[in-house]
Formats: structure tokens, C-alpha cells, sequence
């Protein structure tokens, strides 16, 4: 009998999870690479499972990736109007849209930070901005980030700065900074997807807060041989010095994929890109200082190598404009110049035997170049490629 009540007493209880503290070194974090569904019901259901995972291995913060969770479908996040009154929309379900409900509802019994992004509608023809800023009375679509925190509460908000092709949204209308602190005595930035190309946000948002740790949605369309999406994200992590998560929509077809948890100078404690449609929640320990990593991590979780054969990787087209220079066996000391770039190059390069499936070149490039054909952006390079024949052509493939 003893033994019935102790386990109605548990079970009374619930889901208890560790939580991270100021004193601590470190926290978990969990990032989520995500296959979007058919509807937004369903993925709305999936997103809850996942917050639920990510509680249940003791992750402090769940991030989400770009536009997986709404499908086209408009949320209203009043930060400034009734958030500011009644900030946990599970307590005031009539007040909110049902995705908010429902995932402050989440946040709040798995005791769990969680980060999504959503398609918001600001309506500034229904006069229920207070605080907001219309410079016309009419409807505006952001791309836009929302932070729960462990009680459910909505505690910031982030427009995105640097659209990439999107149509039916605008620009945020005042280009303020994401950032919000724990409970655990870590402060974070955060932005989405192509705002990494810009110095503001990405670079600022770190400078100006003297903050270590960013938050990274992205449905990233990843280019050779540059700007694939976790070499990206780890370069960032890496020239910053800061943690990164970086939470990637998959979509292998049009090549979306790409998430990770980095760590400063030390790479990815894990990371993904995958040739398979995927849903993954990846989980680790995160130093509070970035670098600093103790133990053993999961690193990058790799595919079969003709699982990757799926994913559509496209080439960087300003390549046939870098100055170039084929490497040859043994060593080499040369400079390539283009316009007010200098790169200086002492390069050993040793052939293995049977080795025949790459040719090398150094490349100089100072210029302008397209994304996509959707923007344009200025571009300093000193590299070394790996080539698939002796032409500059056959550059940046895999």
C-alpha cells in the first residue's frame, strides 16, 4: 500500500526537469531541423511533441526554424497592445491566436524557453496598436521571431531586417535588435536567416550588447562553395566567438538544410545537414563561455555519402569572375590581386595515390555579387577550392 501512494505521489507531481541556474557554467539547448507538413494543424502538433522532447532532456531553450510552423497563415503579436497586459496568451486563450496559445501552454508545462517564427500581421486600421508605429493605416507582414519564456509568457519579439525574396512582406519598420535574458543568466540576440549577411544585425547585435550567445531561424538555401548552410553558421560562430543556435527548415529539394549548436572556436558540439527529409531535435550542453567545452559531444552527424546526392546544392555564379590560380604538386608561394584585394598564399600540396577526384585553386575576388538573382551584396575573398577538373568552371561542385 506504501507503495501506491508514493507513485500516486509521482505521478501527482508530473514531469520534473533539471533546470539551469546562473551559477551554472553551462545550460541545454535543443534546436530543431524541420520538414514542414502538409497543414498547419499538424504542424502545430508536431511542434508541441518536440517541445515536449526537448523538456523531457532537460533543454533550458528550444529553438524553432523559419516559416515552418504557419504555412502562409498570418499570427497577430501585439507585444505592445495586450501582450503587455496579459503576456502569457495560455491564461487568456479568447485573446490570442491558437498557435500562441498553444505553444505558450507548451512553454509553460515543459518549464522551457522556446523560440518560433511565424508570418505576423500587424493591422494598423483596427486601432488596437498602442506603442506600435503605422506609418500607414494598412496591413503589414513581417517575417518574424517570438521567445516564450519558462512561464509561458511572450518576453520579445523580432522582425526580420533583410528579407530575401519575400514578396508579400516588409521589411521591419524599425530596425531594433532581438534580445532577451534567462533565468539561467544567459542573455541572447537573435535574428533570421539572411539578416547573417548584414552588419546589422549580425554584427552589431553582438558588439552593441556584449552578448555571447545568438539564436539563428533559417531556411537557408545553401551555395557552393561559401555559403553552405552549417559551414556558414559555424564561420559565424567561429569569427564571433559566440554560441550559436541555429535551427534549419529541410526541404533537400531546393536545398534547405542545415542546424546546429556551435560553440566559438570550438565547432559544432552537434550539427546536421542532411540529404534526407528530416525532423530532428538536437540537444546539447552549452559552455557559458563559448569555446570552453568539457567532455565529449555528439559533432557533426553525417549521411551516407549518397544520401547527399538528393540535395540540391547550387554554385556561387560571381566564381568565373575571381582572378584564379591552379595548384600544382609540392610547394607553392604567390599573390593574387583583384581590385583592392591582396591574397598572399604558401600552399604544400601533397597528392595522394589513386587520388584523381579533385584539382585545387586559390581565387581572389573583390566585387559585387548576386544571391540568387533575388539580391545583390559586396564580397572580399582569399580562398582555395576544391575543383572537379583543371577549368575554373568545374569549381564549387561537389
Amino acid at each position: 500500500m506504501p507503495f501506491i501512494n508514493i507513485f500516486m505521489f509521482l505521478c501527482l507531481l508530473g514531469f520534473s526537469a533539471q533546470k539551469s541556474t546562473p551559477a551554472d557554467h553551462s545550460y541545454v539547448a535543443a534546436v530543431v531541423e524541420y520538414q514542414v507538413q502538409s497543414d498547419a494543424a499538424t504542424n502545430l502538433q508536431t511542434y508541441l511533441q518536440l517541445i515536449e522532447d526537448a523538456g523531457n532532456q532537460n533543454a533550458d531553450i528550444v529553438v524553432f526554424p523559419e516559416m515552418t510552423l504557419t504555412r502562409g497563415q498570418s499570427v497577430v503579436v501585439p507585444i505592445y497592445g495586450l501582450l503587455k497586459e496579459y503576456p502569457v496568451p495560455a491564461s487568456y486563450p479568447t485573446l490570442y491566436d491558437e498557435i500562441l496559445v498553444s505553444i505558450s501552454a507548451a512553454a509553460k508545462q515543459n518549464q522551457i524557453y522556446v523560440v518560433i517564427n511565424v508570418q505576423e500581421l500587424m493591422n494598423c486600421s483596427n486601432g488596437e496598436l498602442s506603442g506600435e508605429k503605422c506609418p500607414e493605416q494598412k496591413q503589414y507582414r513581417f517575417n518574424t521571431n517570438v521567445v516564450f519564456d519558462r512561464n509561458g509568457a511572450v518576453i520579445n519579439r523580432y522582425r526580420k531586417i533583410n528579407l530575401f525574396g519575400e514578396l508579400s512582406r516588409t521589411a521591419a519598420l524599425a530596425p531594433d535588435l532581438g534580445v532577451f535574458t534567462t533565468d539561467f543568466g544567459v542573455t541572447f540576440g537573435h535574428f533570421i536567416c539572411f539578416d547573417l549577411m548584414f552588419q546589422v544585425p549580425a554584427i552589431q547585435i553582438v558588439q552593441k550588447n556584449n552578448i555571447t550567445d545568438v539564436i539563428f531561424p533559417t531556411m537557408w538555401f545553401s551555395e557552393m562553395p561559401y555559403l553552405t548552410a552549417v559551414e556558414i553558421q559555424q564561420a559565424y560562430a567561429h569569427t564571433m566567438n559566440v554560441n550559436f543556435l541555429a535551427a534549419g527548415a529541410n526541404n533537400v529539394r531546393v536545398g534547405s538544410t542545415g542546424s546546429g549548436i556551435f560553440s566559438g572556436k570550438a565547432g559544432a558540439l552537434i550539427s546536421l545537414m542532411t540529404g534526407v527529409p528530416t525532423t530532428k531535435l538536437l540537444v546539447a550542453e552549452v559552455p557559458k563561455e563559448p569555446g570552453q567545452v568539457q567532455g565529449t559531444y555528439p559533432g557533426p552527424i553525417y549521411d551516407d555519402p549518397a544520401d547527399q546526392d538528393n540535395l540540391l546544392l547550387k554554385t556561387d555564379p560571381s566564381l568565373l569572375s575571381h582572378v584564379s590560380r591552379l595548384l600544382k604538386s609540392g610547394f607553392e608561394e604567390f599573390t593574387l590581386e583583384d581590385k583592392d584585394v591582396n591574397c598572399h598564399f604558401r600552399v604544400r600540396l601533397s597528392e595522394r595515390n589513386g587520388d584523381t577526384n579533385y584539382r585545387y585553386r586559390a581565387l581572389a575576388f573583390s566585387g559585387v555579387r548576386t544571391f540568387d538573382g533575388v539580391a545583390t551584396g559586396g564580397a572580399k575573398v582569399c580562398s582555395v577550392l576544391a575543383c572537379t577538373g583543371e577549368a575554373i568552371h568545374t569549381c564549387g561542385k561537389r
